[in-house]
């Protein structure tokens, strides 16, 4: 994914361009993600969101029960409000 930097030198150099070549430059882009790109824009930002904290916790847990299961010790009934 581009990031803003990018985008902002790409569209400064458009600036100085004739409109024809700013076209064939739209045309090739079409081109090249019709041939190699994806159908929606890819996401690597680094921000977190809520289903992905979630995830990262669920397989954090799913790992530690596999790698190191810890037997917990049975509560009598009686001790449990304590």
């Amino acid at each position: 994914m581009l990031k803003p930097k990018e985008i902002a030198e790409i569209s400064l150099l458009l600036w100085y361009l004739p409109l024809e070549k700013v076209e064939e430059i739209k045309m090739l882009a079409v081109k090249l993600k019709n041939q190699c790109g994806y159908d929606q824009p890819v996401d690597d930002s680094d921000e977190w969101t809520e289903e992905d904290m979630r995830e990262a916790a669920d397989d954090v847990f799913r790992r530690l029960d596999k790698e190191d299961p810890y037997e917990w010790e049975e509560i009598p009934k009686d001790k449990e409000a304590s």
